[in-house]
């Protein structure tokens, strides 16, 4: 197979669950080959998402062993010779989670008819019957080198260093594209809250802020709280944070939005009664997107969602067209993730890490310097 690029050794270091329940193990595997419509990156940073949480338990039934993350971040080192001249060997470049859509099926079908107008011809693989999922189903990013698809990757600002970029391509790309979901017809000055302030919560208070949206960060935990006010700059802290638990909470909120209620919300939580109450906080009209997925089924007020005509709607990540719109925010905005970083050879404590309750932000695993 014809690829243009230097060619990576033939072997190489990666991170693998091998086991449900069990820690990540660190053992030497072939260099993934490419196809001709295919680029290797070179990975320099991944992240550690809650989603790698349920592989671990089990929760996609992936087939074992199993590369894990889906967050990369890195350098191309070889195109396929298919590639056109959209990237080129050595741009820095994130990675979205679906890859290699077929073109065939009925979600390939409609995804393309329903595409933004300026990609008619482009295929979004987050809808394809058959995509391949990195980290969930096919190998991820804890690893020294990653198969990606041109059409689910994004070329990275200069200044974003690799280990600010990774959470971006999940944690970042799912509250941006719910953001954009949710204030679609909003004017600069409404009201917009982020409830669940951790990874995702912690980007979607700073998207809103520089989006110009007033700005409420929700959260039951004193942690969450402090995390949505460490932010990088003054301009991208929230108007009003709120603890949920509090007794006056709804009314704090309808104070501040002198009553109204607001415009929309974007819920980042899995918490039932999150999800529950966060309707009530809507304005007529208000639109409510939901990220978390509870184990047991979501709870709502019908009369409220009835009688105030609210949108309930549920966000997928995002395209890749969105994730370039996100980047040129976070570019011009500075927008940045409050993170946790481990080297590649402590990978197997990120779990533990993870699971501790005093964890807030995003945890990045550093896989090339």
């Amino acid at each position: 197979m014809a690829t243009s690029g230097s060619s990576p050794p033939p072997y190489m270091q990666a991170a693998q669950l091998c086991q449900f329940n069990d820690a990540y193990q660190l053992n030497t595997v072939l260099t993934p080959s490419l196809r001709d419509n295919e680029i290797l990156v070179k990975i320099h940073a991944a992240g550690f998402c809650h989603s790698d949480l349920q592989v671990i338990q089990g929760e996609f039934s992936s087939k074992l062993p199993i590369v894990p993350s889906h967050e990369p971040a890195g350098i191309i080192v070889q195109k396929g010779s298919a590639c056109d001249s959209t990237f080129q060997v050595g741009d820095r470049v994130g990675v979205l989670n679906f890859k290699n859509a077929c073109g065939g099926c009925t979600g390939c079908r409609l995804a393309k008819s329903r595409n933004e107008p300026c990609q008619q011809t482009a295929l979004d693989p987050r809808w394809c019957d058959h995509r391949e999922m990195a980290g969930f189903k096919h190998d991820g990013a804890f690893a020294e080198y990653m198969v990606a698809d041109p059409s689910t990757t994004v070329r990275l600002p200069d200044e974003l260093a690799f280990e600010q970029a990774a959470p971006l391509m999940c944690a970042g790309a799912t509250v941006w594209g719910a953001l954009e979901k949710a204030t679609a017809g909003l004017l600069p000055g409404d009201t917009v809250a982020i409830v669940g302030i951790g990874g995702l919560g912690h980007l979607g208070v700073q998207f809103a802020k520089a989006l110009g949206f007033r700005t409420i960060a929700i959260d039951s935990r004193e942690a969450g709280r402090r995390l949505a006010s460490d932010v990088p700059s003054e301009a991208l802290n929230p108007d009003l944070i709120v603890d949920s638990l509090a007794p006056d909470a709804t009314q704090e909120i309808f104070k501040f939005t002198d009553g109204e209620g607001i415009a929309a919300a974007v819920v980042c939580t899995d918490s039932l009664p999150a999800n529950e109450w966060a309707p009530s906080l809507l304005r007529i009209q208000g639109t409510l997107v939901l990220l978390g997925l509870p184990r047991e089924k979501w709870r709502f007020d019908a009369s409220a969602i009835v009688f105030k005509e609210l949108m309930l709607r549920g966000s997928y990540v995002t395209s890749r067209e969105s994730t370039e719109r996100m980047m040129e925010v976070v570019e011009k905005h500075g927008i940045r993730s409050f993170l946790t970083v481990v080297e590649f050879h402590d990978v197997a404590k990120v779990v533990d890490m993870y699971k501790d309750k005093t964890f807030s932000g995003r945890i990045v695993v550093k896989i090339a310097s």
